[in-house]
């Protein structure tokens, strides 16, 4: 594992930076969530890294992971000011009530549940991943390359450091009915801030649509969310073993590949 900065100028590309603006939206709609959940991640990681006796490998990985999180925090700040330049500053507050309540969860809930969460977000990375660089070719045709490539890299990565949350949750005194129940209570909670994000988003642009328009839009909305849906059910029953491992999940095609020229880019 390794930090990496890449040199993207995305901000004349957003929102619409696919021609399936529903698409777009759905991938804009992630990074606002991760803008706060990433320094969420990282002050629960330091927290573990804080219990772990000098020497310990694990220390290290999650120095390397906190600064991965770091930059990946860096670069969707300037993705989610260009959203609000575009318009959707309703964003900010979903932001801003996203940061109040892992402010809450740093304060009021135990280790083990935060680092639960954080390896329960973790858990999609690869998954995500994999989606991008194999099963969304047509998607992305035609997308502006600035921004999937900014896509490609921070999943990559989560591939790339996949392990470092999940290591830290068993440290840390994690077992399995308690890592079920907390990585459902993870993915509810993000799904809530995620729907908000897009629903905010589509209904904007809903406002300069005619009603067929409109019609459309929403049956795109749908077709981008059954796709993502049905990939992700197929992969979701490894996640459910009792000897579940992120280590299972193989190197997307050309993920690697486009790390190693990421990082030789810098």
């Amino acid at each position: 594992m390794k930090a990496r900065m890449p040199q993207l100028d995305f901000s004349e590309s957003l929102p619409a930076w696919a021609p399936n603006r529903e698409f777009a939206h759905m991938f804009n709609a992630f990074s606002v969530i991760i803008m706060q959940l990433e320094p969420y991640l990282n002050k629960t990681a330091a927290r573990v890294r804080g219990q772990l006796p000098h020497g310990d490998p694990l220390r290290d990985d999650l120095t390397i992971f906190i600064r991965q999180e770091a930059t990946h925090t860096l670069i969707h700040r300037q993705y989610n000011e260009a959203l609000y330049r575009a318009g959707y500053i309703g964003l900010k507050t979903i932001e801003q009530d996203m940061a109040d309540e892992y402010q809450r969860f740093l304060d009021t809930k135990p280790l083990l549940w935060n680092i639960g969460y954080a390896q329960g977000f973790e858990i999609v990375g690869p998954i995500y991943a994999e989606f991008i660089f194999e099963k969304i070719d047509d998607l992305l045709e035609g997308a502006d390359q600035k921004v999937a490539d900014m896509w490609r890299w921070h999943l990559a990565e989560e591939y790339e450091h996949r392990m470092v949350a999940h290591e830290a949750y068993h440290r840390v005194g994690g077992n399995y009915f308690h890592r079920l129940w907390v990585t459902w209570k993870t993915l509810q909670h993000l799904g809530r801030f995620n729907a908000r994000a897009e629903k905010l988003m589509l209904d904007i642009d809903a406002q300069a649509m005619t009603p067929q328009e409109r019609k459309a839009s929403r049956i795109r909305t749908r077709k981008v969310h059954r796709r993502l849906s049905l990939f992700l059910l197929r992969k979701v029953l490894p996640v459910l073993m009792p000897w579940y491992t992120p280590a299972r999940w193989r190197a997307p095609d050309g993920a690697q590949h486009f790390l190693d020229m990421t990082a030789a880019a810098e």
